[in-house]
C-alpha cells in the first residue's frame, strides 16, 4: 500500500534537510504542505505519513534547547527530540517524546532543485511565511553544505590534530573545556597542533585571544582536515546541546575524546568504546596520550563510532525509528 508523506512547507531546510533526506530514503517522494497542518511557528519540522489505513502525525524537534513545545506534542503521535532531557519532560503526552541523537547540516539538492523548491513553496505559502528573509536564506544554506556521503571515514593522521570552534559569550563552560584542549595539544611535543578558537566578529575574544586561530576555513577544507586529525574533542554547546560537531564526527569515524553529555542520547555511548569521557585537564591530557601511543586502540574508537552513527544517527535509521514509535 502507498503512503503519502506531507512535510510542513514552513519547516527548516537547513536544519531539518537532515531528516528530508530520511524520509526520501525511505519513501522517495514526498510534498511540501501546510493546509493539513495547524499554524506552527515558522521552522517547525512536522511530517505526515498517510494512505488508505492510517495516518500518523510527527514531529522532529532539533532545537538546542531541551524544552518540549506543547503545541507540537498535543499534534504529534510521536515527538522526536534532538536534546532530550528527563529534567524538562511535561507531565501529559511525555511517553511521545523520543531521543533522537544529534544531526548535522547536510546538502539534500543540488543547485536546479533547490531554486526549484525555493521558488515553488515560496509562492505556495508566501502569505503564512512570517520571516521571508530566512526562509530564503536556509534554502541557499542547504545548498552551501556538504552531502552526507562526503563524511566518509579515512586513514587519520598518527600525531596531526585540527581544531576549530566558537568562542560563545553565555557558555563559559564550553569555552573552559575549548581551551583545555587546546592548551593540552600545543602543551603535547608529540602533537602537530593546528587550530584554536574562530575569533568573534565584534572582537571581544572574552580573554582567549592567545588561543584564536586567525585563518578562515572553507567547509570543504573544514572536513578534509578533520578526517584527517588523529582525534577530535567535543564538549556540549549552547544551551547545553548535543551540537552539529558531535554528530558531524561520529559520520566520519573519529576517536573522539568528550566531556559528558547532557542531554540522552538513543542509545550510550561507553566510555573508552566509542568514545572516552573526560571531565578535567588532566582526564584530556591523559585521553591524549592513550591514543597517540596505542594505534589499535585508537582504530577501535574510530571503528566504533563509525558503527554508532550508523545504527543510530544516520538520517534513515532515526526517521525508521521514530515510525516504529508511532
Amino acid at each position: 500500500m502507498k503512503s503519502k508523506i506531507y512535510i510542513y512547507g514552513l519547516c527548516d531546510v537547513f536544519y531539518d534537510g537532515y531528516y528530508i533526506h530520511g524520509i526520501k530514503e525511505i519513501y522517495q517522494d514526498f510534498e511540501f504542505n501546510i493546509s493539513k497542518f495547524p499554524k506552527f511557528n515558522q521552522g517547525t519540522f512536522a511530517f505526515i505519513i498517510e494512505n488508505d489505513t492510517y495516518s500518523k502525525k510527527i514531529i522532529i524537534d532539533s532545537k538546542d534547547s531541551n524544552q518540549i513545545n506543547s503545541i507540537e506534542l498535543e499534534w504529534c503521535d510521536v515527538y522526536g527530540k534532538v536534546n532530550y532531557n528527563l529534567n524538562h519532560l511535561p507531565v501529559e503526552n511525555s511517553e511521545k517524546v523520543i531521543a533522537i541523537g544529534p544531526s548535522f547540516g547536510i546538502k539534500i539538492w543540488n543547485l536546479f532543485k533547490t531554486f526549484y523548491y525555493l521558488i515553488l513553496n515560496f509562492i505556495r505559502f508566501r502569505n503564512s511565511i512570517s520571516n521571508r528573509r530566512e526562509f530564503i536564506a536556509n534554502y541557499w544554506r542547504q545548498y552551501k553544505r556538504l552531502k552526507l556521503k562526503k563524511y566518509d571515514s579515512v586513514q587519520s593522521s598518527a600525531n596531526e590534530v585540527f581544531f576549530i570552534n566558537s568562542i560563545w559569550k553565555q557558555e563559559n563552560e564550553t569555552n573552559r573545556n575549548r581551551a583545555l584542549f587546546i592548551k593540552s595539544c600545543k602543551s603535547n611535543s608529540n602533537i602537530i597542533f593546528e587550530g584554536g578558537f574562530a575569533a568573534r566578529s565584534n572582537g571581544d575574544n572574552l580573554g582567549f585571544d592567545d588561543l584564536v586561530y586567525s585563518k578562515k576555513i572553507p567547509l570543504k577544507t573544514y572536513i578534509k582536515k578533520i578526517q584527517n586529525s588523529a582525534f577530535v574533542f567535543n564538549t556540549p554547546a549552547v544551551l547545553s546541546c548535543h551540537g552539529w560537531k558531535l554528530a558531524e564526527f561520529l559520520a566520519l569515524g573519529k576517536a573522539i575524546i568528550t566531556t559528558p553529555h547532557y542531554n540522552i542520547l538513543p542509545n550510550d555511548l561507553l566510555n573508552n568504546v566509542n568514545v572516552i569521557y573526560v571531565n578535567d585537564g588532566d582526564d584530556i591530557s591523559n585521553a591524549i596520550e592513550k591514543i597517540i601511543k596505542n594505534f589499535d586502540f585508537k582504530r577501535k574508537l574510530e571503528l566504533e563510532s563509525k558503527n554508532y552513527f550508523d545504527q543510530y544517527l544516520a538520517p534513515k535509521k532515526v526517521i525508521t525509528r521514530l515510525l516504529e514509535n508511532t
